[in-house]
């Protein structure tokens, strides 16, 4: 990824060259342009939200850096009253740094994790292709959302799609807002295949006794899943192909 991102910064430099003036949101777009050329979807606003964030991190390392200096030198010199204070800036600067991860882990509108939680804890460092650890993922999709959403409104569907992320952390699983209406559930190790399975189940029979309501028009929703078991570097494309192809299975047995 790395070096997919050095080939687009070097064309956008070339692309720039003749430019006199170049904007940051004209750099942005250009960027995001060439990007896409590389199959990668980018938005402008992500690009600048993503350098930010970047540039927060880098200083909360430093700044972690020289309060360990700092809390070295204080209990070598036995200067408790400095040494409270260092300790006080660290649980600040530990809170800053905990709401951070939250903006770059957690998807706004389920309150669940995102798919870059999910790339950065189970996908190995070296290639982004295979699994780490061992586990069971479960993929899930809505059923006919796409019609919730045009009968009802988008606002509707988002109530739905935030309520369904509530009702899944209540199966002990991490969530993670894959895509759209899709959610993984990821269980480790500790619980058998049959035993998620049974879980799932469970919340399908918990679905189907409850009602959305919208204005005067009550609603139910449904879903599919696919649980799989993945081991220490899976592919996570065979896995999720796997899943994919349980949970189309299910949702044509029913």
């Amino acid at each position: 990824m790395h070096n997919v991102h050095r080939t687009i910064t070097d064309v956008t430099k070339q692309a720039i060259a003749s430019i006199p003036i170049v904007f940051p949101v004209e750099y942005g777009k250009i960027y995001a342009d060439i990007a896409k050329q590389h199959n990668m979807e980018l938005r402008v606003e992500d690009i600048f939200a993503k350098e930010m964030l970047d540039e927060k991190m880098i200083r909360h390392i430093v700044l972690i850096c020289e309060l360990s200096d700092q809390a070295l030198v204080a209990m070598n010199d036995n200067n408790m009253q400095r040494l409270q204070e260092v300790i006080v800036e660290t649980q600040k600067l530990r809170d800053e740094i905990y709401a951070l991860q939250k903006m770059v882990y957690e998807d706004p509108l389920t309150k669940s994790y995102n798919r870059k939680w999910f790339d950065d804890t189970y996908l190995a460092d070296h290639d982004h292709l295979h699994l780490r650890g061992e586990g069971i993922l479960v993929l899930i999709d809505l059923n006919r959302f796409k019609e919730i959403n045009d009968t009802y409104g988008h606002l509707v569907g988002d109530k739905v799609l935030a309520h369904v992320a509530l009702k899944l952390k209540e199966s002990g699983g991490r969530v993670v807002r894959y895509g759209g209406d899709e959610f993984l559930l990821i269980f480790d190790n500790s619980q058998a295949l049959a035993e998620i399975e049974i879980k799932m189940e469970r919340m399908l029979d918990y679905w189907k006794k409850i009602s959305f309501k919208s204005e005067k028009y009550n609603f139910k929703i449904t879903f599919s899943y696919g649980a799989v078991i993945f081991t220490n570097d899976s592919k996570v494309e065979d896995i999720i192909s796997e899943a994919d192809k349980a949970m189309y299975q299910q949702k044509r047995s029913r």
